[in-house]
């Protein structure tokens, strides 16, 4: 795939989210051999990975593009992502994609998971 077309997706793709349109954004990803990489999550199944961001499309209020770039059939993003958990709160996320046959294949995104770990920790203390 071209470079432009890689990037052209994946943007296609993250519009999706912002706009909370699970279904158009998991039409966008390969049904089969799809892969999802993240501090928090790995998903094997395109229709689990799909129904997990549905879930975090409560909480997700902006996804602002900083910066992208492709090269052949990859693309990165570093975004700012807001969500409102106690407050709002952004975060700085690189989102690396892979694109094959006009579809997402693969996702690996990287953030400072240490406030999740927290949480979770915290909720799971008895």
């Amino acid at each position: 795939m071209q470079t432009t077309e890689t990037l052209q997706l994946v943007e296609r793709y993250l519009d999706a989210i912002r706009a909370r349109d699970f279904a158009a954004a998991r039409a966008l990803l390969a049904s089969r051999g799809f892969e999802y990489l993240s501090p928090i999550a790995r998903f094997d199944d395109a229709d689990r990975f799909a129904e997990s961001m549905e879930a975090v499309g409560a909480i997700l209020h902006d996804i602002r593009t900083c910066y992208r770039f492709a090269d052949g059939d990859l693309a990165c993003h570093i975004l700012d992502v807001t969500v409102s958990l106690d407050a709002y709160q952004t975060q700085r996320v690189v989102q690396l994609a892979r694109v094959a046959a006009a579809k997402i294949i693969a996702l690996e995104v990287i953030f400072d998971a240490s406030q999740f770990h927290r949480m979770i920790g915290q909720g799971g203390a008895t």
